[in-house]
């Protein structure tokens, strides 16, 4: 047989046998075999054989099998004469039955006669464990202990219709605990224990109040109807109540009863709001899935989470330990393994790597993120590699050498050092935040408060580098002071400035008020709420005239507001702040609205109304910063007026703002006058371009009047 005619033999062949179009006769002629576990009418008046059951697919699928197998092994006798014979041997069988599996969505073995191969589970998670151990390290103990969970319900059994085991997974952050549970998953996959490699992670901080509970069910049942053998539930302990009792349900019982009837579309959950669609959805059953529960607090803490008869469904508690010196050591030497192959695959250069440069990562690692941390340096290594070989236009396998000068990582290319950490403790934001807080006037106290932070965050992040146990410090502020006395400007400052001292991730600045805040209708409130103090983490949240959200015992949806951000206050404290902003007798009542506020905004800073002499002072700089300068001569004039409209009403007057309206105003007017006199200096503000007409009203006597005083009112 020539190597053409051989080729299109075996093209007719697997067209025949393995082609997506298979029209398998039966034993009789006329009738032609349809494959469906549905109750075709249409199909049985057509005469066509409906299988309804899986078993009896099973049986016709095994006949039309061992058909095809005779044809091929007659086909394969006739070519063995053949000069070039045809290979056609049982890899082909096996790869026709997984076409089959696949196309028919069976998972039972075509043939049932044939045995099922025995399932070692003692080799299979003995080698698992081996693998398991050199990804994530340090941890020998406890991945012993998560591999005897996962192991667990092929030695005991599988109780039906219930979760395949219960696992809590406890230990500090940086632990390598999420990390554990991914590696276990992969493990298992690659040796076709389980389909998927998939774990869900469901963070139950995400889900606050009632409103988001078709939120919640969504994600949920995406989790128990994915591929994934494992749903991973985190920040349980801050989980809204009702949320807590389904999954506490799913625990104890396997299953949970949902309020609401839905129904699927497009695989999402939808209300059902007629109540006659079929096949609706009231109940989520986690039947085959592992339930791995995470949390870096105490066992009794989970109790108080979700009670006693949940810890009585936890089969398996796996703790992991903060890392010990000789693991972290494994680890910045595996990352340096990997930064110099990932290099050399990607970048195209050649790594040389000093001894330096991992004993740099393990005196400055973050020891409370542990592994993470680590992973984070050596990502910025990678990065500030990446960015020198596009501007050097290196890539073909130069050799770059990395070792520590002035206690920094730097990479040496073409004579120069190149840092390459990316400090999330900027010097120079620093240096520009001190000299912005310089050059604002007044505020004494308001700069020192905010200069003294510096020092002590430097201290409890030497602390925390050290593996000490460092002071949570409570960073919300209260600002009280009139409008114009620089509260907003000294948030945003104060947010740039805790970023450069990292503490802050990001230092964002998002500024609101109530109505960015308290939504118009039920159930609303909440998720708005969260919404922008999401936004906000990683930042300072400003809320200006913060009284303004609660207006009475029936606000409710102002209380629900309120709720919401001392929770999330509570659950964000180490990424957030939160400054409350207003008049100072408002924000004192507002404090009382709520017991948690007080407690929780220990900084309460005063803004005080400016001099005469300063807003001279800030009048001289606004002027400067539209290029104009004031007349040295009229600077006693401005400082009485100033002065004067102070002592009237400084609440109305606009402190830093009148200073701002007063020069603008002299602008427009210099230019009439400038009309009149063309040659004259025209950056100069003279006396006769300033409008001194006092214009503020003495404030309004807003006290309530006495019982006397109501009496002589009413008798007149």
């Amino acid at each position: 047989m020539s190597r053409n005619r051989k080729t299109e033999e075996k093209e007719r062949l697997w067209n025949e046998v393995l082609g997506k179009k298979r029209a398998y006769e039966s034993t009789d002629a006329s009738k032609q075999i349809t494959l469906s576990i549905d109750n075709n009418e249409q199909a049985q008046k057509d005469n066509v054989n409906i299988l309804k059951k899986p078993d009896i697919a099973m049986q016709e699928l095994n006949a039309i099998l061992r058909k095809q197998q005779k044809d091929l092994e007659e086909m394969h006798a006739a070519l063995q004469n053949k000069d070039e014979p045809l290979d056609i041997s049982a890899m082909n069988m096996d790869v026709l039955e997984q076409d089959l599996k696949r196309d028919y969505g069976l998972s039972e073995n075509l043939n049932q006669k044939e045995e099922k191969k025995e399932f070692n589970s003692q080799k299979i998670f003995d080698d698992i464990y081996n693998v398991v151990i050199s990804r994530v390290m340090g941890q020998k103990d406890a991945i012993h202990q998560i591999v005897n969970a996962f192991r667990r319900p092929y030695v005991m059994g599988e109780e039906a219709g219930k979760a395949k085991n219960v696992i809590l997974v406890s230990g500090p952050v940086g632990s390598g605990r999420h990390e554990a549970v991914t590696q276990m998953a992969r493990s298992l996959y690659e040796r076709q224990v389980f389909i998927s490699d998939e774990v869900y992670t469901i963070d139950m901080s995400r889900y606050t109040s009632s409103s988001q509970e078709q939120i919640f069910l969504q994600d949920l049942y995406e989790a128990i109807s994915g591929n994934g053998s494992i749903i991973c539930f985190e920040n349980f302990e801050n989980g809204f109540p009702s949320f807590l009792r389904m999954i506490n349900s799913l625990v104890t019982t396997g299953s949970c009863v949902l309020n609401k009837r839905y129904v699927l579309n497009k695989g999402i959950l939808v209300e059902n709001q007629t109540g006659l669609v079929k096949d609706s959805v009231d109940t989520l059953n986690v039947a085959g899935k592992y339930l791995v529960f995470m949390t870096t607090g105490s066992v009794s803490k989970v109790q108080d989470a979700f009670g006693a008869d949940f810890m009585y469904h936890v089969l398996d508690t796996v703790t992991l330990k903060q890392l010990d010196d000789d693991s972290i050591c494994s680890i910045i030497k595996v990352q340096t393994e990997n930064l110099i192959k990932k290099a050399q695959e990607n970048l195209k250069v050649t790594l040389v790597v000093d001894d330096r440069v991992q004993e740099w990562v393990r005196v400055h690692f973050n020891k409370e993120q542990g592994a993470a941390s680590i992973s984070a340096n050596f990502y910025d290594f990678y990065v500030s590699l990446g960015q020198a070989v596009i501007e050097n236009s290196l890539g073909n396998m130069e050799t770059i050498n990395l070792t520590v000068q002035e206690d920094i990582p730097v990479a040496l290319i073409q004579q120069q050092a190149i840092k390459l950490i990316r400090s999330k403790n900027s010097s120079a934001e620093l240096e520009e935040v001190n000299r912005e807080l310089d050059e604002i006037i007044g505020l004494d106290e308001v700069k020192n408060y905010i200069k003294s932070l510096q020092s002590l965050l430097a201290m409890q992040q030497k602390r925390r580098e050290q593996g000490m146990k460092t002071t949570t410090l409570s960073k919300h502020m209260i600002f009280t002071g009139n409008p114009g006395t620089g509260k907003t400007t000294i948030a945003r400052l104060i947010s740039r400035y805790m970023k450069a001292i990292g503490a802050l991730s990001q230092g964002q600045l998002v500024e609101v008020s109530r109505s960015d805040l308290v939504a118009q209708y039920v159930g609303q409130t909440a998720p708005l709420t969260m919404s922008v103090i999401k936004s906000a983490i990683g930042g300072v949240l400003f809320i200006d005239e913060a009284y303004s959200l609660h207006r009475g015992k029936d606000d409710s949806f102002g209380l629900e507001c309120i709720d919401t951000l001392v929770k999330a206050m509570e659950d964000n404290r180490d990424d957030l702040i939160v400054i409350l902003a207003g008049y100072k007798k408002e924000m004192a009542d507002f404090l009382e609205s709520n017991s948690g506020l007080k407690s929780r905004f220990p900084n309460t800073i005063n803004f005080k109304d400016y001099t005469g002499e300063e807003l001279y002072q800030i009048a001289c700089l606004q002027a400067k910063g539209k290029g104009y300068h004031i007349q040295e001569s009229i600077k006693d004039k401005l400082v009485d007026y100033f002065n004067q409209v102070q002592a009237i009403n400084p609440m109305e007057a606009g402190n830093g703002r009148l200073a701002r309206n007063l020069v603008e105003d002299a602008i427009l007017r210099q230019s009439s006058r400038l009309v009149q006199n063309p040659n004259e200096d025209i950056s100069e503000l003279q006396e006769a371009d300033f409008d001194f007409t006092i214009k503020v009203q003495p404030p309004k006597n807003t006290e309530t009047p006495s019982l006397d005083e109501l009496l002589k009112m009413t008798q007149k």
